[in-house]
């Protein structure tokens, strides 16, 4: 039974509380009514000849309830509760002689508060105090009357104390025991709701597991815990996490039992139920590194409505998993449950995202290949154009006449090579120079002479419009015309294998070959040889073919 050396406060246990206002009502009621027989005896004229001693035992009274209540008011509780036991004691004593009512009032009051706020041996020894003093009395009245008729007073005060004794008594650690019971429920689900915590902040399986385990076995004081996964196939449970180096040991031999089985995992799994085993019970399968293994919990971890593992809980002793244990690790495990689904849509959204970053980090270099690719052929595809289209180098406009014209300026020049606009002046003229760009290649530029009432600005926007759709649609001719002369070759190829058809002499075929390439390529010699190239002596004596 619990003590308190002070007044609980609001955040004591509520039984605490009870005893604290019991006692303080007790404290109250003695000095109230010592008081008054203070008062009373005042105004009697009490305190005249034999009354004197009488008024001062109830003064004393009166002023040993007022520092009784001092005492309960600074925290001395178990002071208090002792002086209230010995007030009912001495007022049975006092009353012995007098109406037994009198006497049954005192031996109530002192056992009443015995039974209520006594420890063990206290209480023992008042229920003896008072059972054997009121035994005594029933046995001096019958002897001194020689008739038991007189003493049936004591005798109901005796099965009143009986009665009273045991009814208080038995309801008093019933309720200790009922607040036990809860203030064990509330630590455990308050232990089960700070692990949740700690586990629900984890996001990766790989170290949600191991962690659970420890913190289940230290906060819940267990010999070993385990967690056991489902495979994908939902066969086998297998060992996902477990405490110290039997835990290593176990976890290195990969140990799994299958769904189904006699053994307390493969019972869990398949119910779904939570599962209690005794070393002593036939289908615990006794683990020969647990020898201390004494009973066994296992309960399910689900997945919503699905089993995807078990908790299995294990202790040195018997009986350890009462109802509210079995509650609050249930609560546990489904938490765990949770957390699990959690980590596991954390880790898929995580590979997920890895692989969108890497096929765009792979599109990004293959896009980058891409334009690199892209401004190569343009780069290739404009030398090539330049150097076959040699009359084709460029225009110029000068007084309303168009020329051709090859030479670049110094504008021009800058704007090529900068790849920026270019703004100079020339004979007091404004000259705006651009280039025209096909993505990050220069592929020409512009130059324009303007005159002085448009604005530097309003030039330049217009320039660079221009230059960009004229790049753009130049790069659309010369394909075309690309295409165009393939297309002719194409054809002349054709009319030449085409004539390959009506001829059957070797000799023929040859000289038509020749005519032909020399006409399409406007060649002045020409030469086919047949058979394979003779092999000729070097000086150093070496052959060559």
């Amino acid at each position: 039974m619990m003590w308190f050396t002070k007044a609980p406060d609001a955040d004591a246990e509520v039984l605490g509380q009870y005893r604290y206002r019991y006692l303080q009502a007790m404290v109250l009621i003695f000095l109230a009514a010592s008081g008054i027989a203070v008062v009373g005896m005042v105004l009697l004229n009490a305190t005249l000849e034999n009354s004197l001693i009488l008024f001062g035992f109830t003064l004393i009274i009166f002023f040993t309830n007022l520092l009784t209540y001092a005492l309960l008011r600074r925290g001395y509780v178990r002071l208090v509760s002792f002086i209230i036991i010995a007030q009912g004691l001495l007022g049975m004593f006092a009353t012995l002689s007098v109406e037994f009512w009198w006497l049954m009032f005192n031996s109530v009051l002192a056992v009443v508060t015995a039974a209520t706020l006594a420890k063990r041996n206290l209480y023992r020894a008042v229920m003896l105090i008072c059972f054997g003093t009121v035994a005594f009395m029933i046995v001096r009245t019958a002897q001194i009357n020689n008739d038991f008729d007189p003493a049936v007073p004591y005798f109901i005060v005796l099965v009143t104390l009986v009665i009273v004794s045991a009814t208080t008594r038995y309801f008093t650690e019933q309720a200790v025991k009922a607040a036990a019971v809860a203030a064990n429920s509330a630590n455990l689900l308050q232990a089960a709701a700070a692990t949740g915590e700690i586990i629900g902040k984890l996001l990766k399986v790989d170290e949600l597991l191991p962690q659970a385990v420890d913190l289940i076995r230290d906060r819940f004081a267990f010999y070993h815990v385990q967690i056991f996964l489902l495979d994908e196939a939902g066969e086998n449970a297998q060992l996902a996490a477990s405490t110290g180096e039997v835990g290593q040991m176990l976890f290195a031999r990969r140990h799994s039992l299958p769904v189904g089985s006699r053994s307390v995992i493969g019972r869990v799994t398949s119910s779904g139920q939570p599962v209690l085993a005794n070393d002593t019970d036939s289908f615990h399968h006794r683990n020969e590194l647990l020898p201390n293994t004494r009973s066994e919990l296992a309960l399910p971890i689900l997945d919503g409505d699905k089993i995807i593992g078990a908790l299995d809980v294990q202790s040195r002793r018997y009986e350890v998993f009462t109802t509210e244990v079995i509650q609050a690790l249930q609560v546990l495990a489904n938490q765990l449950g949770i957390t699990i689904r959690n980590a596991r849509l954390f880790e898929e959204q995580e590979k997920t995202t890895n692989e969108a970053r890497r096929l765009f980090l792979e599109s990004e270099t293959s896009l980058r290949e891409i334009q690199r690719l892209n401004q190569q052929l343009t780069r290739t595809g404009w030398q090539d154009y330049m150097q076959t289209r040699k009359s084709v180098s460029g225009v110029t406009l000068s007084e309303n006449t168009i020329s051709s014209e090859a030479e670049w300026t110094a504008s021009l020049l800058e704007a090529s090579q900068t790849r920026e606009s270019v703004t100079n002046s020339r004979d007091g003229q404004q000259v705006i120079a651009v280039p025209m760009m096909l993505g990050s290649e220069v592929i020409g530029a512009i130059e324009v002479e303007a005159g002085d009432n448009i604005q530097e600005a309003d030039i330049t926007e217009m320039v660079n419009a221009v230059a960009q759709r004229l790049a753009l649609t130049l790069d659309k001719a010369r394909l075309f015309e690309e295409s165009q002369e393939a297309t002719a070759r194409e054809q002349r190829i054709n009319e030449i294998v085409t004539r390959y058809q009506s001829v059957n002499n070797v000799d023929e075929l040859l000289r038509i070959t020749l005519q032909e390439l020399s006409e399409s390529l406007g060649a002045t010699h020409s030469s086919i040889r047949l058979g394979a190239a003779p092999v000729t002596a070097s000086p150093n004596g070496e052959s060559h073919a």
